[in-house]
């Protein structure tokens, strides 16, 4: 079975990847083509696939990135592209809710090897182009939802980054906040008296709401905020609630995070 590159530098590529594998075997220049000259079609399916998932899947979303949606920043596309791969390889689950599930090794496998029993000399733009269209429609349309997410990702960096600058220029009114996140949400202060809602509302400044009243917790951040706490000592059993991952990512080192208490009655 022969495999044909069109240019040495995809056989390279190839070649890099068996040599990984622990496969030793290597291309010869024929005419105007580099070919692989492989004794089993059987036993390089699976390493086919891997190739076309680890190296020619990332090509092709840069490409499509760079050519469709105009990303020119390489660095962008890399987390775009780290986004789609998490989702092929099952992780976020709540976009995979949005996209469908794929068995991304069993598509491309399947792929490869009806490609590889359709002739005994077989071109590998030619598996990429036609064979693997399914694939690559699914890959689009993970792209889409993780374009969505990634700018959804950006966004809230720039809301965590502007509130800590403006934390940065506030002045602490409290010196150290107790804060309970359990099955209710309730302020101590630094002698663990508990604090009354009255009292939490007034201490609140009414011009974060007025900056960004669709993101910022009326109830927690907007408080803390407003409070400026030089300590903030949060119990929890929820330390990956968005709430209590987006406190720890404003608040920084003035955040400890300790378990759950019982108020004595």
């Amino acid at each position: 079975m022969d495999i044909i590159f069109l240019t040495e530098e995809e056989a390279i590529q190839l070649q890099s990847f068996f040599l990984k594998h622990d496969v030793d075997e290597q291309f010869a220049k024929i005419q105007d083509t580099f070919v692989f000259s492989l004794p089993e079609k059987e036993c390089y399916m699976d390493i086919l696939a891997h190739f076309i998932i680890h190296v020619k899947r990332g090509e092709f979303l840069h490409k499509i990135l760079y050519e469709k949606f105009y990303y020119e920043n390489a660095e962008e596309r890399e987390q775009i592209i780290e986004i789609v791969s998490e989702m092929c390889s099952g992780k976020r689950e709540e976009l995979i809710a949005l996209t469908g599930k794929i068995n991304e090794l069993e598509l491309v496998r399947n792929a490869v090897g009806d490609f590889l029993e359709s002739s005994d000399s077989v071109m590998l733009d030619s598996l990429l182009t036609f064979r693997l269209k399914e694939y690559q429609e699914t890959l689009i349309r993970f792209l889409h939802v993780a374009i969505d997410e990634y700018k959804m990702e950006q966004e809230y960096q720039m809301f965590i980054n502007m509130l800590r600058e403006y934390l940065k220029d506030r002045t602490p009114r409290m010196r150290t906040v107790h804060l309970s996140i359990d099955e209710d949400i309730n302020f101590y202060d630094e002698n663990f008296r508990a604090m009354k809602k009255e009292q939490i509302l007034k201490m609140v400044d009414r011009r974060l709401l007025a900056i960004h009243p669709v993101y910022i917790d009326s109830a927690v951040i907007a408080p803390l905020l407003s409070m400026a706490p030089e300590k903030i000592i949060l119990y929890t059993p929820y330390d990956e609630k968005p709430l209590v991952r987006t406190l720890i990512n404003i608040f920084e080192e003035r955040m400890i995070i300790l378990p759950p208490f019982k108020e004595s009655k």
